[in-house]
């Protein structure tokens, strides 16, 4: 599905639900305006029976009471009384329809009678004597303006759905193309970092392997091409695995976020430094000073401390410490690596968390610049987020924050 599809797929649904949305409230205000008429229509024709008066199974009105029927109803609204034989005895219209002089019966009932703008709403309440029906009292008012209150309705929300629709389909195709083209941008980055990082050992490795075979050599020079494949060979396997932490932390896959305490999270992690540690000579510290547990997935947050806590110990000097930290803020649980190192550059600080980005004029290490962008990623998927600073005593420090749990 291109982009133009998906983004007509997207404001396709958006303007179905809208014009559900229309129908609906279209619906729902016609009947709250009719339920309104009604209630309006019943009231008045209750109101106006108190003053008509039966004798003898006869209905008999006086001007006095045609007055009273006359305020009672108000102006906008028509009543006339008939009497059993569906005589008008009184109306305050000069015209009835028809069907109102003859639907009314034992019960009081709505309906509607005429059509286009005469259509009227009408209220028929039977006028009872010794148990039988001497008449009725009719009570009606137009309800044209309903039905052009709806069409209204239905032509301002429709107009207003195509709009909000058209707008939609212009801003999701202009940001639908800039996320993909963010994306593209991202990916061909990616892929051409990627393949630089890896052509390099690559090059190393077939460049020894014909200086080897080409011509013949001492056992000594096969031993130190084959110990340089070797260590190439290493670096490539160093670089692909990064290269699968970083697409597994990226892949979006559902994390498995459980109780993890922090002082024991940082004792492990410690543990697992420690060999590359003491082969620089330096040493891990923890220093955990609160009680701290957070709700995270245990294997991406243990790879992320363990790639940070490597990049300290690359930098770190000889006989330096790496100190992992953690501590409770308010509703928070920072976590910082700190070493006592160099620091991080004014470049470093802004682009250190890029992948494959390294220190402009530095000498290419066996680093593959992907640690710290790894850590990024299992961070922010676990809610949590980093940064790099500079610590006040010197050295370099790598903050992570998570909500407590």
């Amino acid at each position: 599905m291109n982009r133009l599809q998906l983004s007509g797929a997207y404001v396709v649904v958006m303007l179905l639900g809208l014009l559900i949305f229309a129908a609906a409230a279209v619906f729902a205000i016609d009947r709250v305006q009719r339920s309104t008429l009604d209630a309006r229509l019943e009231t008045a024709a209750r109101a106006a029976e108190q003053f008509v008066d039966v004798h003898d199974g006869r209905i008999e009105l006086d001007s006095s009471d045609r007055e009273q029927i006359s305020d009672v109803i108000g102006a906008d609204t028509n009543a006339a009384v008939l009497d059993g034989n569906g005589t008008v005895l009184f109306s305050s219209a000069s015209r009835m329809h028809p069907t109102l002089r003859r639907a009314y019966g034992i019960r009081a009932l709505f309906m509607d009678a005429g059509s286009g703008d005469a259509k009227v709403r009408a209220f028929a309440l039977p006028i009872q004597s010794a148990g039988s029906v001497a008449g009725a009292l009719v009570v009606w008012s137009g309800s044209d303006w309903i039905d052009e209150t709806d069409r209204n309705l239905a032509i301002a929300l429709g107009a207003g759905a195509l709009i909000i629709a058209a707008l939609a389909l212009f801003a999701g195709n202009l940001v639908t193309t800039r996320a993909l083209e963010d994306a593209f941008a991202r990916q061909r980055r990616f892929t051409a970092d990627a393949s630089h990082e890896l052509r390099a050992p690559l090059a190393v490795i077939r460049a020894e392997a014909d200086l080897a075979l080409r011509k013949e050599r001492e056992p000594t020079q096969y031993r130190n091409a084959l110990e340089t494949i070797a260590s190439e060979s290493d670096h490539m396997e160093t670089l692909i695995g990064d290269l699968l932490s970083a697409a597994r932390a990226e892949s979006g896959r559902p994390l498995v976020r459980e109780r993890l305490d922090v002082p024991h999270l940082l004792g492990r992690v410690a543990d697992r430094l420690a060999s590359a540690a003491s082969a620089k000579d330096a040493s891990v510290r923890v220093n955990c000073t609160d009680a701290a547990v957070i709700l995270a997935d245990p294997q991406s947050i243990e790879r992320a401390l363990l790639a940070i806590g490597h990049n300290a110990i690359r930098y770190a000097p000889v006989q330096g410490t790496v100190t992992l930290h953690a501590q409770r803020i308010d509703h928070a649980v920072e976590i910082a690596v700190h070493d006592d190192g160099p620091g991080f550059s004014a470049q470093a600080l802004r682009h250190g968390l890029e992948r494959f980005w390294r220190e402009p004029g530095t000498t290419p290490g066996p680093g593959s610049g992907l640690g710290l962008a790894i850590a990024r990623s299992a961070v922010e998927a676990n809610q949590g987020k980093i940064a790099l600073a500079n610590s006040p005593e010197g050295g370099a420090v790598v903050r992570l924050r998570f909500p407590a749990a």
